[in-house]
């Protein structure tokens, strides 16, 4: 068989090797993609395209990789795992930046020419500009730019001279913008910065990034080739396969290993800089970070946020992307031998896929008919001459049903809980009634249709009514007298855990988002987390931490009122006027607040021992479960009841609703009310435990 006949056997029939199936967990818009990707390198192989590796990663490794095509088709050789490919330096220059950062060897804004004082070269179209910086150099905002074109020389460069190389060509570079105004990517700032970056480590910037970045991330089939010509002394190129680029697109979404960089720097750099380069109507927002570019892509009211570490280059027959969605910390790795926009059809398949995906499950709220009976109620509360209103939602079907009570945080809610635009309590009730669950909700005394004053009223006052609500269920037919359970919201899971230790007809409790330690042991960290949320530095955001710390210690353990006013003001008297300490002062020594702080809200939960659900959100920045997800495990395994489960949500907010950032504004404006993946938990136990 000729040369050429083997070439097109090749093309046509396309070897394909497959080295991991679609992880099973994976979104349903993922596993999409990657259909769309193996549809799209197929089809590629039959129009000139040698050889394609592809990988769907998340932080916690490849979820799907595979390889298409021939790694040498003259000889019929499949590509494999170990096919190497070329990417571009560009995303290991951005890490070697940060890892110097953190290491104190340079800061960002530090001047080029303190470190590659041959940028003098260049020539000074803006003489009375500021001295470009390192960060001008890594968001590629210094306006510079050089064609190879203009710099012949360069072209003829290899890895092991680049350089020497470089810095010949830079009298021909020029400034198209001044410094600092204009974000255009160029070449020449990446080859300036690994320069710099090299003379301030001491070591040669080749040596560096294998020692520092490679070996500890276990790219063992990954280098640079110090013999291998580049186009230009602009691009530096490194051999590479797909499984080690799946190790560093888990790195970069946050998967670790520290040792590489400390996981909070590299969020911390995600978080510092957007430098804006393009804005198209009505889409994608475009801009570039230390390290990464991103682009926002808006499709109806779904927003998607991507970040594209940039490991594609000018470099002859190989093409490479790597993108992905920090909002999921999953992605695409793409890699090309030979020529073809099949790499561009991939992306925007990616981008236009995902984007089309519901960021959460959109308006929750009945819409009529119902398909179960909805009942407006009256029942007595156990303070004489007051009747609560509410309804009950009673499943189609033969009952009787298992039920619950739905107790709302303590304040004057009425019966659906309304709560930052949301009505949970009305949404849970429609959700629980059509999976088979009655459900009774009502207007606090003092609200709404209810009798009485809610003024005065206090939690064992609240507890009384619910008690009550649970001896209504037991009057009614339909529902199941041995299947009637408490639901609570955050501190409502306080006053139902109250009601069901007084009450044996109470079979099960559910609590959502509830605290489970005292205030004061999760003060700092609740503030901690708003602040880090919020936009603030972890710098500034952990210094805060550390005086609310110092603060909850002495309104906690101080009863001398002059004494603890004095240490107060010691504390809180730096950096702030002194009306603001007098007022903080005045707040911090309430009554309240040091009840709020001492008080231990999961007191009455440890005398339960019917079933308990508890439920939180890994976002939820007022009841943060990195404190109490722990604690209430202890405390439901103390109490003994194997029926008893624990659980937590990522990406959940106080309301258990889909959330990016967890902050109160977020969950004010989204459509979402509370995650189906909530909701069915709660149903699936309820039924499980009351035996339905």
């Amino acid at each position: 068989m000729t040369l050429c006949a083997r070439l097109i056997v090749a093309l046509t029939v396309g070897a394909v090797c497959t080295t991991a199936q679609p992880a099973p967990s994976l979104s349903p818009g993922l596993q999409q993609v990657i259909k769309q990707l193996d549809q799209t390198a197929t089809a590629s192989l039959k129009n000139g395209s040698l050889s394609f590796a592809l990988a769907v990663v998340t932080r916690d490794g490849p979820a799907w990789t595979r390889n298409y095509g021939y790694e040498d088709a003259a000889n019929l050789t499949p590509a494999s795992a170990d096919t190497p490919y070329q990417v571009g330096a560009a995303a290991f220059t951005g890490i070697m930046l940060l890892q110097l950062v953190h290491d104190g060897k340079v800061h960002l804004s530090d001047r080029v020419d303190r470190y590659f004082p041959e940028i003098s070269r260049v020539p000074a179209s803006y003489p009375d500009a500021a001295p470009l910086t390192l960060l001008q150099l890594a968001t590629h905002s210094t306006g510079l730019d050089l064609k190879a074109a203009a710099a012949p020389g360069i072209a003829t460069s290899t890895a092991s001279h680049w350089e020497s190389a470089l810095v010949s060509a830079l009298p021909r570079a020029k400034f198209v913008n001044e410094p600092g105004t204009h974000v255009a990517e160029a070449g020449i700032n990446d080859a300036i910065l690994a320069a710099a970056l090299s003379r301030a480590a001491g070591r040669p910037y080749l040596d560096y990034v294998k020692q520092k970045i490679f070996v500890p991330l276990s790219m063992t089939h990954t280098d640079f080739d110090p013999n291998a010509n580049l186009r230009d002394a602009l691009t530096l190129a490194a051999r590479t396969t797909l499984a080690d680029m799946v190790k560093f697109a888990q790195f970069e979404m946050l998967g670790g290993p520290d040792t590489v960089l400390p996981r909070r720097d590299l969020e911390a750099n995600y978080r510092r800089m957007w430098l804006v380069n393009s804005l198209s109507v009505p889409n994608p927002t475009e801009g570039v970070g230390i390290g990464y570019g991103g682009e926002t892509w808006t499709s109806n009211r779904n927003s998607h946020y991507y970040f594209i570490p940039p490991i594609g280059a000018n470099l002859p027959g190989y093409r490479a992307s790597f993108w992905f969605e920090p909002r999921t910390h999953a992605g695409i790795v793409l890699l090309q031998h030979g020529d073809g926009p099949a790499l561009n059809t991939m992306i925007h398949s990616y981008v236009y896929t995902l984007n089309a995906q519901k960021v959460d499950a959109g308006l929750q709220e009945p819409q009529l008919p119902l398909p179960y009976r909805d009942e407006a109620v009256l029942f007595p509360s156990p303070t004489e001459g007051i009747s609560l209103s509410g309804n009950l939602t009673i499943p189609e079907g033969k009952g009787p049903f298992p039920a619950l009570v739905l107790v709302q945080p303590q304040g004057p809610f009425d019966r659906d809980a309304p709560l930052l635009n949301h009505r949970p309590f009305l949404v849970m009730a429609d959700y629980l009634a059509r999976k088979g669950i009655a459900v009774l909700r009502y207007d606090v005394r003092g609200v709404g249709k209810s009798g009485g004053k809610f003024a005065g009223v206090t939690r064992n006052d609240l507890a009384g009514d619910v008690k009550a609500a649970t001896a209504y269920l037991r009057s009614r037919p339909e529902v199941d007298a041995h299947g009637i359970g408490l639901l609570g919201h955050a501190d409502g899971g306080r006053t139902a855990a109250i009601a069901a230790d007084r009450n044996p007809d109470v079979s099960f409790l559910a609590v959502l988002s509830m605290a489970s330690v005292p205030g004061g042991e999760a003060f700092a960290e609740r503030n901690l987390l708003n602040a880090e949320a919020s936009g603030g530095t972890y710098a500034a955001a952990e210094e805060q931490a550390r005086q609310d710390r110092k603060v909850a210690a002495l309104v906690a353990g101080e009863t001398d009122s002059r004494i603890l006013e004095k240490k107060l003001r010691e504390v809180l008297t730096e950096g702030n006027a002194p009306e603001d300490v007098t007022a903080r002062v005045q707040q911090l020594m309430s009554a309240g607040f040091r009840n709020s702080l001492i008080d231990d809200p999961s007191r009455e939960l440890r005398n339960i021992t019917c079933p308990v659900l508890a439920l939180y959100g890994e976002k939820d920045w007022s009841v943060p479960s990195s404190i109490h997800v722990p604690a209430m495990r202890k405390i439901l395994q103390s109490t003994g009841n194997p029926k008893s489960e624990v659980r937590q949500f990522p990406d959940l907010n106080l309301l258990l609703q889909t959330t990016d950032t967890g902050l109160g504004r977020e969950a004010f404006w989204a459509e979402e009310t509370m995650a189906p993946v909530a909701m069915e938990t709660i149903a699936a136990w309820v039924l499980k435990v009351s035996g339905h």
